[in-house]
C-alpha cells in the first residue's frame, strides 16, 4: 500500500501529460527508485516514459477520482462512498464487510482492481485511471421478487443514462454488458448475499473510457472491446461517476416499488441479438451450446431462445452471436 501512494503521488505530477523532471518527484522516493515504480505504473495499465535529461512523461494522461467531487455531483448526500486507489475487486471488498454496512446504498470506486471480476469467472480488464470501476451495495430488508431482473435493470439503466450523455447506439447483450458498434463498452457483475435478514445485492460497473494502444493491456483483450474516447466522447470520472450513482438510486428505488414490467417493455429496444442467430454457452446444460434465435426475454430476466419451433428460457450462460 505504501507503494501504491508514493506511485500515486508521482501520477499526480505527471497527470498533465507534459514532460516533467527528476527533481520533481524525488521527494517522494523514500524507498525504491523511479524505475520501480515506472514499472509498477506499466504492469498498471498506465505509460509512463523515461526520456533524455532525467525526464518523465505519462503518455495517457487522466484525472484522479476526487471523492469532494463525486459528493458536490450527488442529489442524495447520505450515500457512503468509499474511495480506494488500488484494491483487489469493489465487489470482493463489500462481500467481506456486509457485516459493517447499515446504509441503503454504498460505493466503492478504485482507480485500479487486481482481480477485477466479469461474470462467469472471467476476468475485467482495467487500466489505472482510465477506467471506471465501482461498485453499488445496495441493502434490502425484503428479497427482490425475482433475483434474475435485477442484473437486467440495472443493464438498461445505465444504457440510458450514457444515451442521456450523448452516446447512441448503445445496446445489451443479455443479459447486462452494454455494446457500441458491435463491441463491449461495460460490464455488470451483481452478487446477492443475505446476512441478519438482510438482503445484500453488489452490483460492479465496470466500463472502458480510455485503454489505449498505449496500455500494457492490450494483449489480454481480443478485438472485441471499445471505449468511450473511440468514439470522441471525453467526460470527467468524477462527473460521470456521481451521475451513474444519482441514476442508479433513482431507479432501483422506482424497481423496488414498481416491479420489473417497466424495464421489461424497454428491452427489446435495446437488445443487440434480438431476432439473431445466438449460441448459449453453460456447462450445465446438455451439449454445452444451446443454438438458435434469440426472441428476447421473459417477465422473470430469463432470455428466450427458439431452437426447431420451440422457444425456451435459459438463466445463466454466455450468449455469443451464432452465424
Amino acid at each position: 500500500m505504501k507503494n501504491i501512494k508514493i506511485l500515486t503521488k508521482i501520477i499526480n505530477i505527471l497527470l498533465d501529460g507534459k514532460v516533467h523532471y527528476f527533481h520533481e518527484i524525488r521527494n517522494y522516493l523514500t524507498f525504491n527508485n523511479i524505475n520501480y515504480y515506472i514499472n509498477l505504473a506499466n504492469k498498471l495499465g498506465l505509460f509512463i516514459i523515461s526520456k533524455s535529461n532525467n525526464s518523465y512523461q505519462l503518455l495517457n494522461p487522466f484525472t484522479l477520482l476526487s471523492k469532494y467531487i463525486i459528493i458536490n455531483y450527488l442529489k442524495l448526500k447520505t450515500i457512503k462512498l468509499i474511495i480506494i486507489p488500488v484494491i483487489n475487486s469493489t465487489n470482493t471488498y463489500f462481500i467481506n464487510n456486509l457485516n459493517n454496512i447499515n446504509n441503503k446504498c454504498c460505493v466503492c470506486i478504485s482507480e485500479y482492481q487486481t482481480k477485477g471480476m466479469g461474470r462467469n469467472g472471467k476476468k475485467w480488464i482495467n487500466s489505472f485511471g482510465n477506467s471506471l470501476c465501482l461498485s453499488i451495495c445496495w441493502l434490502l430488508k425484503k428479497p427482490l421478487l425475482y433475483n434474475s431482473t435485477i442484473s437486467i435493470v440495472i443493464s438498461i439503466i445505465l444504457a440510458n443514462l450514457l444515451q442521456e450523455l450523448g452516446i447512441k447506439n448503445i445496446g445489451i447483450k443479455w443479459p447486462n454488458d452494454l455494446y457500441l458498434r458491435n463491441k463491449k463498452l461495460a460490464g455488470i457483475l451483481v452478487e446477492k448475499t443475505n446476512i441478519n435478514n438482510n438482503h445484500y445485492y453488489v452490483i460492479g460497473i465496470g466500463i472502458n473510457l480510455n485503454i489505449n494502444n498505449s496500455n500494457n493491456l492490450l494483449h489480454e483483450l481480443n478485438n472485441n472491446w471499445i471505449n468511450l474516447v473511440d468514439i470522441g466522447v471525453t467526460i470527467n470520472r468524477n462527473v460521470l461517476t456521481a451521475k451513474i450513482i444519482n441514476s442508479v438510486y433513482y431507479w432501483l428505488i422506482f424497481f423496488e416499488q414498481n416491479g420489473f414490467n417497466y424495464f421489461f417493455n424497454l428491452w427489446k429496444k435495446l437488445d443487440v441479438f434480438i431476432n439473431r442467430q445466438v449460441l448459449l454457452y453453460n456447462q450445465f446444460y446438455n451439449n454445452n451450446f444451446i443454438c438458435g434465435i434469440n426472441r428476447g426475454i421473459n417477465q422473470y430476466g430469463g432470455i428466450l431462445i427458439e431452437t426447431n419451433n420451440v422457444v425456451r428460457a435459459y438463466y445463466t450462460g454466455s450468449l455469443y452471436l451464432g452465424y
